[in-house]
């Protein structure tokens, strides 16, 4: 009967406490906040390496661009860019237990290293974002640009 008794515990508790250990955190206003801010500032720095770390390897943008291509066109604007100016103001968060939505409005100064002009983009933006090995990344980026 004792065997019983601790087959079940096993069966019906254990799982439950690994289940517990596995389910991520929710997120925060706060941290969302925050990766917005550390996003903004790995962009201005020029650092791709660091840049691209924040976007899951599943990330999108726009609906159709696939990591590969995010990656690749980020590569090319900074490498065009003598600096970029990136201003964002945050309207809503809203938080789930695996995604948070961010929505907000950006606005980026590039001026170019060859021929002395510079790029004015702004527009709406939206970030999905989840939890991958512990930590926040972009799993869609979506914004639009104002002529």
């Amino acid at each position: 009967m004792r065997k019983v008794i601790y087959f079940l515990f096993f069966m019906l508790i254990i799982p439950a406490l690994i289940e517990a250990q596995i389910t991520p955190a929710p997120f925060t206003e706060e941290e969302v906040r925050q990766f917005i801010n550390e996003y903004k500032e790995r962009f201005v720095k020029l650092d791709l390496d660091a840049y691209m770390a924040l976007f899951s390897g599943e990330a999108t943008e726009n609906g159709m661009l696939p990591y590969a291509d995010i990656r690749m066109a980020y590569k090319r604007t900074i490498a065009w860019s003598q600096s970029i100016r990136y201003q964002v103001k945050i309207y809503s968060v809203q938080t789930c237990e695996k995604n948070a939505f961010v929505q907000g409005r950006y606005e980026i100064l590039q001026p170019f290293k060859k021929g002395g002009k510079a790029r004015l983009m702004k527009g709406d933006i939206q970030w999905v974002l989840a939890r991958e090995d512990g930590s926040l990344k972009i799993r869609e980026i979506n914004y639009g640009n104002e002529r």
